[in-house]
Formats: C-alpha cells, sequence, structure tokens
C-alpha cells in the first residue's frame, strides 16, 4: 500500500468525485500519539471537532477502528453516529449496525482465563499492564525496567505456549504490547 501522501495527486481527485466516502481511521498511535499508558491516549479536541465536522457531511461515513475495547473506544472518542469498530474489528457497532464475531465469543473463555493467569504472574511486575478487553486481551510492556524485559517475556511465552501450540489462540506484537486474540483469521482490515 502506497503512503498517502505519495498517491495524493489521484488520491485527492478520485475523493472529489466520490459521492459517498468512507473515512476510517486507526485510534492508538493514529488519532492520538503513542503513548506510555494506554489511559493516556486522549483524543485531542481539535481531531473530535473535525470527525464531528466530517460526519455531519451528507456525503461522508466515518468510523474508528481501535485494538481496544467497543465500549471503551465509544467513551474514548466520544462522537454519536459514527462507526466504531473495537476488539480489532472482533465487535462492530454503528448507525444500523451491531455485530460480535462468534468465533470470539467461543474464545472467551480462554482469553478470561489467561487474562487471570498474567494478572497474577506478570502484574507484580512494575510496568507491566494487563489489559482485559472483553474478547481480546493485551499485555504491555513499554513501562517496564529494560532489565526485565526478558523475563516478562519469558513468562508471557510459557503461559501462552500451549494455548497456542493448542491452536486456541493468536498471538500478534506491537509497540511493547502483545495481543492475545481468538483463532480466526481476523484483523483490523
Amino acid at each position: 500500500m502506497q503512503h498517502l501522501f505519495r498517491a495524493w495527486e489521484s488520491f485527492s481527485s478520485d475523493i472529489r468525485a466520490a459521492s459517498h466516502i468512507l473515512l476510517l481511521s486507526d485510534y492508538d498511535g493514529t488519532l492520538t500519539p503513542i503513548v506510555g499508558r494506554p489511559d493516556e491516549a486522549i483524543l485531542p479536541s481539535e481531531v473530535r471537532e473535525k470527525l464531528c465536522a466530517l460526519a455531519k457531511k451528507p456525503a461522508f461515513r466515518v468510523g474508528i477502528i481501535s485494538g481496544r475495547s467497543l465500549s471503551e473506544i465509544k467513551v474514548m472518542v466520544g462522537i454519536d453516529g459514527i462507526y466504531y469498530a473495537g476488539n480489532h474489528g472482533l465487535e462492530i457497532e454503528g448507525p444500523g449496525l451491531k455485530f460480535i464475531n462468534p468465533g470470539a465469543k467461543a474464545a472467551q473463555t480462554e482469553i478470561k482465563e489467561l487474562t487471570r493467569q498474567f494478572s497474577a504472574k506478570l502484574g507484580t511486575i512494575e510496568g507491566v499492564i494487563v489489559e482485559d478487553k472483553g474478547l481480546s486481551l493485551s499485555v504491555h510492556y513499554r513501562l517496564v525496567k529494560e532489565s526485565e524485559q526478558d523475563m516478562v517475556a519469558e513468562v508471557f511465552h510459557q503461559i501462552a505456549s500451549p494455548l497456542l501450540r493448542e491452536g486456541k489462540i493468536r498471538v500478534t506484537s506491537g509497540k511493547k504490547v502483545w495481543e492475545v486474540r481468538p483463532p480466526i483469521d481476523w484483523h483490523k482490515g
């Protein structure tokens, strides 16, 4: 995929000619900067105002996609009448739409148990944040001392590996975070 600014000439011409536009954006690291703790990723008021203005235009549909839970991203953004996709698209809600991926719902027991195990084994380490998102979970280690990061990784993989081998979960990694999701072919895209 080309970066938007490299394709700006053709993109802007296509946008001007379009009768209907769906604008989807990620939240963390796109609408807000990457921060140390997930609760510090606050949507700037000027960004919220621009999204609201776009959402009011008849030709536009606006949506926010996030790895956060649907309920959390709706509160963080706080704009009525737009689409929200939480848990990497496992749950989607907006005008005339409410969806929860059935495969994700079926894996909730494993996700809940893993959340409990990660919290018990890693929750006492300064800087580790275990985030239960209902249909998925995240283990953040951005704030962990560098000298303890290998140990955190070892404990994480020790707990996750059996379910990973059995095909009961999927694990992806991001910017000093591991995402544990149901074993289904599903993502923000």
